[in-house]
Parts: C-alpha cells; sequence; structure tokens
C-alpha cells in the first residue's frame, strides 16, 4: 500500500518507485482522502524530474537565503528592507511559480505604495536573485523578465550655504555634527554610519573607508579638511570611548534620514530633501569652488568620470576657454 502510518507522527505517508528509485514522503495531513491526492501529485511530479530531467521546485525562501549568504554586505538595512518586502508576497511560492505576471503585479503594487523610482530597485533585487538562480545555481532552466520604469531623473537636490546653515539650527546636536561631516567629506550615509575611530588619522588629515562599506566595493581614503577635523573633534569629545564615530544614547547609529532630520528639513524650509542630498551639495560646492570633475571623482569614490558629469552644468567656466576659441578663430 502506498498510503501508510508511521510512529511518532499524526500524518499519512507515501511511498512508491520511480525508475527504480524509491521516493517516500510525508503528506503533511492527517485525512487519507487528501494524503492519496498528495500521493498522485508527488508521483507524477517525481516521474517528470527522473524521467524528463525537470528541475524540482525551489523554493523562493531559499533562493533569497543564499543570494543573501553569498553578499559580502549582507547587513545592508536597505537590501533587507527590499528583502523583506518581497518575502511578504513571496514566500509561499517557488522560483518557477514566479511569472511575468507575478512580476508586473510586484512592480506595479510598489510604484502605487512609494514610487517608480522605488519599485526598480525592488526590482532590480528580484531580477538579480532570479538571474543567479538560472545562470549560477541553474535550479531552473528560464526566467521571466523583470521590466524597469526608468523615470527620468531630475537635477540633483543640492543646499546654499545659507539653507545648510538654516538647516544645521534646526537640527539636535548628534545630526547636527552628523550632516556638517556630511557636507565636509561628501561620505554616503551608510560609508559615515560605519565610520570608527580606528579609521580616522587626525595628525595625517585622513579616514579610511574599507571596500566593503563602500558602494563600488573600493576602499576610498578621505582627506580631511579644518572644517571635518574640528567636526570630528566635536564628535569624539561627545563620545570619548566609543568605537563608532556617530553615537546616540551610547549606540551606533545606523540611520541619519530619521524623524528628527525630517522634521528639521521641514522646519528650515528646504525640503524636499533626503540626507542623501548631503553628498550633492558636498558635490556641488566643490565644482562651483573650482574643483575639477577628475578630482570629485576620486573624492566621492565614483566608479566612472561619467556619474559626476551630472555636476559639469554647476561650473561651465572651465569650459570658457575653449568656447573663446571659436571667436578667436572667427576674428583671424
Amino acid at each position: 500500500m502506498s498510503i501508510y502510518r508511521r510512529r511518532n507522527t499524526p500524518h499519512w505517508w507515501c511511498r512508491f518507485q520511480i525508475a527504480n528509485r524509491e521516493v517516500r514522503l510525508s503528506t503533511g495531513t492527517r485525512n487519507k482522502t487528501q494524503a492519496k491526492e498528495f500521493e498522485a501529485a508527488a508521483r507524477a511530479r517525481a516521474w517528470r524530474q527522473i524521467r524528463l530531467g525537470e528541475r524540482p521546485p525551489f523554493p523562493w525562501t531559499a533562493a533569497r537565503k543564499r543570494w543573501l549568504g553569498e553578499r559580502r554586505r549582507r547587513d545592508d538595512p536597505s537590501v533587507l528592507t527590499i528583502l523583506n518586502w518581497l518575502d511578504k508576497h513571496l514566500k509561499a511560492r517557488t522560483v518557477q511559480e514566479i511569472t511575468r505576471e507575478v512580476v508586473d503585479e510586484l512592480r506595479a503594487l510598489k510604484a502605487e505604495e512609494a514610487s517608480e523610482a522605488t519599485a526598480d530597485r525592488h526590482m532590480e533585487r528580484l531580477r538579480a536573485i532570479l538571474r543567479k538562480c538560472r545562470d549560477d545555481w541553474q535550479v531552473v532552466d528560464s526566467i521571466p523578465k523583470v521590466p524597469m520604469y526608468r523615470p527620468r531623473q531630475g537635477e540633483p537636490r543640492w543646499l546654499t550655504r545659507r539653507e545648510f546653515a538654516r538647516l544645521c539650527r534646526k537640527l539636535p546636536r548628534h545630526l547636527r555634527l552628523a550632516a556638517r561631516l556630511a557636507a565636509e567629506t561628501g561620505l554616503r550615509m551608510r560609508s559615515q554610519a560605519r565610520l570608527t575611530w580606528d579609521r580616522v588619522d587626525f595628525e595625517a588629515r585622513r579616514a579610511w573607508v574599507p571596500g566593503y562599506h563602500m558602494k563600488a566595493g573600493k576602499p576610498l581614503g578621505v582627506p580631511l579638511s579644518s572644517r571635518a577635523l574640528r567636526t570630528l573633534r566635536a564628535l569624539r569629545a561627545t563620545s570619548p570611548t566609543a568605537r563608532f564615530v556617530h553615537t546616540w544614547r551610547g549606540k551606533p547609529i545606523d540611520d541619519f534620514n530619521t524623524k528628527a532630520f525630517k522634521d528639521a528639513v521641514t522646519a528650515a524650509a528646504v525640503a524636499p530633501l533626503r540626507w542623501h542630498d548631503l553628498r550633492h551639495t558636498w558635490a556641488s560646492w566643490h565644482v562651483r569652488s573650482g574643483t575639477s570633475l577628475h578630482e570629485l571623482m576620486q573624492l566621492g569614490g565614483w566608479a566612472s568620470y561619467a556619474m559626476v558629469l551630472k555636476y559639469a552644468h554647476l561650473a561651465p567656466d572651465h569650459l570658457a576657454d575653449a568656447a573663446e576659441r571659436l571667436s578667436r578663430r572667427a576674428a583671424q
């Protein structure tokens, strides 16, 4: 009999043979009729896998866990937030069940909840995991296309010196010092939040950010200006025994985009503004002060020159000589 009982379990079990291979499975039910239905489905599925070489179902939860385990930065809060959202909608599915219709539904849902840009970031993670399933782990033969909205990017948001000063006056002290350091170094929020005192050298006027704390994955040396050094000394005096540069009530700060920051943005009348816009502010101030785009790329740890071209329009003076050549040529 293919349906049978086992000791120490209330559920029915099934047993059958396919191509001289014995398969034993728990049906997960106490109902004999449901157990027989399970056995019939399991027998058909096993036959397709053994006879036709069909790949067994691969749960989404297993794919997510494996993908996260292969990442170097497993504790990235932004990635975990995206994965947790995907889990809510996919945890009961297998990778094989993620069809184009499922992808389109998820994309539209996230765009409605947040924005098209946010939906694209979620779909990029989903696509990365699906590609791993197909190309590297080979647990599926094909995956659905994951389309993107690709909304038009606006001009980077940045603050004038006066607006920045107004914002700082509205921030609590620990965020005010963090904002000043961001505006002096251009560090991304996660890189700045993870900065430790052993990577700050006051005498050499330099800080170091390891590659695993950088978006591009490459280590970055950060030259410290006089203003940055004064800010760091103030931070050191605030928490002299702390390991991390930025702390609040004795604990490391992981995210500066807090309610206190958003309230200060509103009170200072500089909305809309995200913490990342302080990096745009730093870059814009540099370019308007005469820093070349090549120098800016090295200072900010950007992976390519193309990524800093969005700031070129802020300082067209460096092209003035080139523009004047045409006039001089015409006058000859």
